[in-house]
């Protein structure tokens, strides 16, 4: 009997360890996955879709082809890696996983350069466009209606009418405008999801008695909360306002209440008065204005 005890106790001791070990596993950090392997790094890189606790953010990705494949996919950041743009690299690289359930995204991934096989200077062929899947546009972005209107105040309006609307400036050339949910970055589009142009987006508030003129036949609907500017920077750097777009933007209260609705919708307006007057000096242009809503 006493050995049964014995041997009991030592069953539930080393249960009890087991146990023990397993929670320390998972309150802290374990790897779940380990490999090394060969990958192509295209020449430039390319916009794709990144996540961290739980929020996706856009950023530049590196274009990889791993070993024994014919696709192209997106690395974020390799450890170790020093790249530069125009060459295409040959690299052994290591991938782990980890689980950490005390951090915000318990799973995660993280590449390290092993080694540096070749250096090129070329063009990588059937690079991407970009990694954005498209379920992105449709749950974390906002699209422009492309079906503006428009105000026309002119001694030839016949002439402004057709150029506003042909004028990619106006139209965006028939290209998609998305803007994020948090209203900080935008893309054009087309219709196979290649993005053509993006960049970022910096707001400004402005005084509600700075409303051209050429808006108030342009009234948006519902209540006005505020009116401010917002230019759309194209490219990658936020501080680099090169041929940056202004845009008037009045945030409006949804006109019909939705339970689940947004509590601000923001509706955007382009005074092209001086544009058409400096395009058309025989026209006699009095005012031009466009204004876009969210679709």
């Amino acid at each position: 009997m006493k050995a049964l005890n014995i041997f009991t106790i030592l069953i539930l001791i080393s249960i009890l360890s087991t146990l023990v070990s397993c929670n320390n596993k998972e309150d802290g950090r374990i790897i779940t996955g380990y490999k090394e392997y060969t990958i192509t790094v295209a020449s430039q890189k390319v916009i794709g879709l990144l996540s961290s606790c739980g929020n996706n953010y856009v950023s530049d990705v590196y274009a990889v082809m791993k070993e024994h494949s014919a696709e192209w996919e997106q690395i974020g950041y390799i450890d170790g890696f020093d790249y530069e743009t125009g060459y295409e690299y040959t690299l052994h690289i290591s991938e782990t996983s980890y689980l950490d359930h005390s951090m915000g995204e318990p799973a995660w991934t993280e590449y390290e350069l092993m080694e540096l096989i070749s250096k090129e200077e070329k063009k990588s062929e059937d690079i991407p466009n970009n990694f954005i899947p498209e379920w992105f546009y449709t749950e974390y972005c906002e699209n422009i209606d492309s079906s503006f209107k428009y105000f026309i105040d002119a001694e030839d309006k016949s002439v402004i009418e057709e150029d506003v609307n042909s004028n990619p400036i106006v139209t965006f050339s028939g290209l998609y405008c998305y803007i994020e949910n948090d209203w900080t970055r935008w893309f054009l589009i087309n219709d196979n999801k290649e993005i053509a142009m993006f960049g970022f987006i910096k707001k400004e508030n402005k005084e509600l008695t700075n409303i051209s003129e050429s808006y108030k036949s342009l009234i948006p609907e519902g209540a006005v909360q505020g009116l401010m500017e917002w230019t759309f920077i194209i490219g990658n750097n936020p501080e680099n306002e090169e041929n940056a777009i202004k845009y008037d933007v009045f945030i409006c209260s949804p006109s019909k209440s939705k339970s689940a609705g947004p509590t601000s919708v923001p509706w955007f307006y382009k005074d092209f008065t001086q544009y058409y007057q400096e395009k058309y000096p025989e026209a006699g242009v009095k005012a031009v204005a466009v204004r876009y809503n969210i679709k």
